[in-house]
């Protein structure tokens, strides 16, 4: 029992990260130092991505699962838990480029909006 609710809330807490890599370079135009956390985020998603390895944090969610007597689902999070529910069944390497898009816009708008703080706070008197 101990387990399975434990391998829900790992799955609750990917969800939760998956979430902040999307929105949370927004986050950061209010708070800026939680720039790092994104970023931390962001790199962690993209060398995943990139590098085609399986993620930890689905791993130990498995892991837990097996543990609590579940049989695991056999794909990783995004595809079990979002594909097919979320978008269009098949469409994750497109979601995919939308979530880094958006990560990247909210990282342009985050350096914008740094650079005019900057600037209003060197043109005061």
């Amino acid at each position: 029992m101990v387990y399975r609710v434990l391998a829900d809330l790992v799955m609750v807490i990917h969800g939760a990260l998956l979430v902040f890599f999307v929105i949370g370079g927004f986050l950061a135009w209010r708070w800026p130092r939680l720039i790092w956390a994104v970023l931390f985020v962001a790199v962690w998603n993209l060398a995943i991505v990139i590098l085609d390895f399986g993620c930890p944090v689905t791993a130990l969610e498995k892991y837990l699962r097996r543990k609590g007597g579940e049989q695991p689902y056999a794909s990783g999070f995004i595809e079990h838990y979002l594909d097919g529910r979320i978008w269009p069944e098949g469409a994750t390497p497109t979601a995919e480029k939308i979530g880094f898009a958006i990560l990247v816009i909210s990282y342009v708008g985050f350096f914008v909006i740094r650079h005019r703080r900057k600037a209003r706070v060197t043109a005061a008197p």
